[in-house]
């Protein structure tokens, strides 16, 4: 598939927004340059809280974070402890995973990894692992064996910086864009994300409470390199520090092409009508073109959309032809309101009510969702539908959705 990733401004605020080869916008969200996600810090847990089987950690400014205990097997501590419980007054090393939302606060992991182009660092693995998006071959063996010698090396060199063997406990995962790269490539990526790891280790050592150890790239930057794991795409931006971060941290590749557009007489917000597709991912009602019209409404325990078929009403009689009317209609309900999920950044429990067909229809829509969902790139799943005619669908949550981004929720 071919994507054209969009960086455009639009009244002072930098928005990100994913186009397709048919001009279809699936994604758009506001680039968040204040936010923490992906900062690694030193902090200091405040509060141990047994019943939750959770923790509270502070980090920069005294911000608490949610840890949860269960999740997290091998915590980094940097104090000297008699057991390998967390304690309150730890000093313990964390990165930030999701931002706070409304009254929940931000949540972090001990599970410490760092990303690069072509492959990733990480406390959460042993040894040397491919992506099962790669096809085993004599180059990729060739490449893991290279890597593992890397990583002995690296290892003993954590111990060194460190003054800790428990710091040398980390490994290696090959991204699936090794598939396509070339070797000197992949092997310089490695050397330096384990250089990056070794020198965070060994800062983190020596920091007091609350220090930020290691900042994270642009999120834009790792959306991109996941696309063009597979996918050619071609990022288009207006704005020159945009432009000269794109040329910095990208990697060579030839599914990655970088335009620079210039025309002060038609912005680029303009070209790909940006502020319309804005305007109706807030708005509660999306119309179809055939008529038929969605209400998207969106509250704190689930998102509901209500398919409607509005000026789409059948004028014939016959019991196949309404049948036929309404899976067409939701048929296209079923394309907008996938892509609406999607531009909406909309998650977690997703509750649709079509229009009511015999079951014979209901199977071909359920099908044609589930062909949709496998082509979100975040993980989003068709569960089934209800003895009421619901359709159930459930999103994982990345990041906050679009109206809580532009503060309109």
């Amino acid at each position: 598939m071919e994507y054209k990733y969009i960086i455009t401004d639009i009244n002072n605020k930098i928005f990100c927004c994913i186009y397709t080869s048919d001009n279809t916008c699936h994604y758009l969200k506001p680039l968040d340059s204040g936010s923490v996600v992906g900062n690694i810090y030193v902090g200091r847990v405040e509060n141990v809280v047994k019943n939750i089987n959770a923790a509270f950690i502070e980090i920069e400014d005294k911000q608490k974070c949610y840890y949860s205990i269960p999740d997290n097997k091998a915590p980094i501590f940097f104090n000297e402890k008699n057991n390998p419980a967390i304690c309150q007054g730890d000093r313990i090393l964390v990165k930030v995973i999701t931002e706070p939302l409304k009254t929940k606060p931000a949540k972090v992991s001990s599970k410490i990894e760092l990303t690069g182009n072509y492959s990733v660092v990480s406390n959460d693995v042993k040894g040397v692992h491919i992506s099962k998006k790669i096809k085993s071959n004599e180059t990729i063996t060739e490449i893991k064996k290279r890597v593992a010698d890397i990583l002995i090396q690296k290892q003993q060199e954590a111990i060194e910086k460190t003054g800790y063997d428990y710091l040398s406990n980390f490994g290696i995962i090959l991204r699936s864009g090794c598939a396509d790269a070339d070797i000197d490539d992949i092997i310089k990526d490695v050397n330096t994300l384990c250089d990056e790891y070794t020198d965070m280790l060994q800062k983190a050592v020596f920091s007091k409470f609350y220090t930020l150890v290691h900042k994270d790239r642009p999120g834009y930057i790792e959306e991109i390199v996941h696309l063009s794991g597979k996918d050619s795409v071609e990022i288009i931006t207006d704005i020159p520090a945009i432009y000269n971060e794109l040329e910095t941290y990208l990697p060579h590749s030839s599914n990655i092409s970088i335009r620079m557009y210039k025309d002060e007489l038609w912005p680029l917000y303009k070209l790909y009508s940006i502020e319309k597709e804005i305007d109706t991912a807030l708005s509660k009602k999306v119309w179809l073109k055939s008529g038929g019209y969605l209400i998207i409404e969106q509250t704190e325990a689930l998102s509901v959309i209500d398919v409607n078929s509005g000026k789409n009403v059948a004028k014939a009689k016959s019991m196949e032809a309404i049948e036929a009317s309404a899976l067409k209609t939701n048929l296209e309900a079923a394309d907008k309101l996938c892509q609406q999920i999607k531009v909406r950044n909309l998650s977690g429990i997703i509750i649709v009510d079509f229009i009511n067909m015999n079951q014979r229809n209901c199977d071909i829509l359920m099908e044609h969702l589930k062909s949709l969902a496998k082509k979100d790139i975040v993980n989003t799943t068709i569960v089934d539908i209800t003895k009421l005619g619901l359709v159930e669908i459930t999103r994982k949550k990345i990041g906050k959705s679009l109206s809580e981004s532009l503060n309109k929720a």
